[in-house]
């Protein structure tokens, strides 16, 4: 039996669509047959002082740039990976990409950010895509950070008189630095349950809509920088979406088969 210790990272942060990427990260290690993992807070990363660990290093990065390589305690599993905080590539954090190449994003705004500081880096898409389908489907109806409900997510002035019949959702759940991660991953199960059996989501929100395409659950995709926002850029074809409302409410044919095909044949030590 394997000795090895494995890792997934929690971000304590207001929104619960960081939770639902751990939960992801979680589900990618039970299908490679790994079901014992512990939890690192990823702005606390430098810090780890355990034994050696292999961590799961999707998601966002990140809030404290100064956080930034992780402890050489940590042995990074790169799939998924984010960077939104262009902050980050400072000389010691691109030096430690280049020893770590080749760097697996979630996007491939991530893959060209990297390249363009000559370190090997290609797209992964994201993990939320690799949650099981499921069948079969409710009734109920939800429009989640859509109209105005987050102040970072630019409303997209829906007239809701014609979405009397949904629930809205609002993913900035908790205070931010929550570090409670069981709660924390209690609540965001809860929400995905309910994109699991859903009829329909209409969203502004990636970590809606991925995770909804993964379950087959029909999702409205729209952001009003649909078009310019870095972290879609490689998966438009999954999030089929636009900057104004629209009816496409599945991937387009073909794009999910191609990251399920990675991610299935995506091997990690054990």
């Amino acid at each position: 039996m394997s000795d090895k210790k494995y890792g997934v990272i929690f971000a304590p942060t207001k929104n619960i669509g960081d939770d639902i990427q751990t939960l992801a990260a979680i589900n990618f290690l039970k299908k490679k047959g790994i079901a014992e993992y512990t939890y690192l807070n990823r702005e606390e990363l430098h810090n780890y002082d355990g034994d050696e660990i292999y961590v799961v290093m999707n998601g966002w990065f990140m809030h404290n740039t100064n956080n930034f390589p992780p402890s050489n305690k940590i042995i990074p599993i790169w799939i998924s990976f984010n960077i939104s905080n262009t902050k980050m590539m400072k000389k010691k954090t691109i030096d430690y990409f280049k020893s770590q190449s080749p760097i697996g994003c979630r996007d491939q705004a991530t893959v060209e950010l990297l390249r363009k500081h000559d370190i090997d880096a290609y797209f992964t898409g994201c993990l939320t895509l690799f949650f099981d389908k499921h069948t079969p489907k409710g009734d109920r109806k939800y429009l989640v950070d859509a109209n105005g409900e987050c102040p970072y997510v630019p409303s997209m002035n829906l007239n809701m008189q014609l979405f009397e019949d949904f629930k809205v959702i609002k993913h900035d759940a908790f205070k931010m630095w929550n570090t409670d991660v069981n709660s924390r991953l209690n609540l965001a199960s809860k929400l995905l349950d309910d994109y699991r059996e859903a009829s329909l989501v209409v969203t502004c929100r990636l970590h809606c809509a991925l995770p909804c395409r993964a379950f087959g659950t029909s999702c409205v995709f729209m952001h009003k920088n649909y078009s310019s926002d870095g972290r879609f850029a490689g998966l438009e074809g999954v999030l089929n979406g636009g900057s104004d409302y629209h009816y496409n409410t599945h991937a387009k044919s073909g794009e999910m088969e191609k990251i399920l095909q990675f991610f299935n044949e995506y091997t990690i030590e054990s």
